[in-house]
């Protein structure tokens, strides 16, 4: 068996079962994430393994991919060490839309199995502390690859729980926005919650986002549409 297909509560479930069903390392195999679930629904992952003859005549760019795969794994789990944080990481590739609307590959670093307190420590305040590792996680891989990653760190989906609670929080600063018809400053926000903000509302034809002021004050602001 050379690839299987295995759902389960969250990815990282799902991936270790299809590790185990196949007898592979997560060094040995490529990960695609074909549903990544919710509440109500699982997750879904292809997992496929891969010899050296297969990375040499088959895939080499899933096989380069996964190179880059494994080195944000070693580092990030050093750094948990470093922290005394006991928990696993599963790497997984994905492609999400860039800020043009591009497609762009993402590294999602998935940390799993540590303790509440310890992931309360990882997370830090409103996601500081994670931020600061994703930052370091990155700058490390890019020293090794020579070029800078998409690398996201997420902790027991804090992301994601924090991505839907933003987009929520974007569609009603737009109802007030229309409601008004005067412009609507966010909190300040780091680089990835405001793309989060910019994404939720392209869509919405009656409002437009700018970002302003610097550094760690750069926040978003929701335009009114100009007629």
């Amino acid at each position: 068996m050379k690839s299987i297909e295995i759902s389960a509560r969250t990815v990282a479930e799902a991936i270790q079962l299809a590790l185990a069903q196949l007898g592979k390392d997560r060094d040995e195999v490529a990960i695609e994430v074909l549903e990544a679930g919710n509440e109500e629904e699982e997750a879904l992952v292809r997992v496929t393994s891969v010899d050296d003859d297969e990375e040499a005549t088959e895939s080499p760019e899933p096989a380069a991919a996964g190179t880059v795969d494994q080195i944000a794994r070693r580092i990030l789990e050093d750094v948990l060490e470093r922290m005394d944080i006991h928990g696993y990481v599963t790497a997984v590739r994905s492609t999400v839309p860039g800020q043009r609307g591009e497609p762009e590959e993402t590294i999602t670093l998935h940390v799993e199995g540590a303790d509440e307190e310890a992931m309360g420590l990882l997370i830090g305040r409103r996601g500081e502390t994670l931020r600061s590792v994703q930052f370091m996680v990155n700058l490390l891989v890019s020293r090794k690859v020579q070029k800078w990653p998409q690398v996201v760190v997420d902790v027991g989906n804090y992301r994601q729980r924090r991505q839907e609670s933003l987009e929520g929080l974007a569609r009603r600063m737009a109802d007030r926005v229309r409601q008004s018809g005067r412009p609507l400053t966010l909190e300040p926000m780091g680089a990835y919650e405001r793309r989060i903000v910019h994404l939720a509302l392209r869509p919405d034809p009656t409002v437009y986002t700018e970002s302003s002021g610097e550094g760690e004050n750069r926040k978003v602001v929701i335009y009114p549409a100009k007629q």
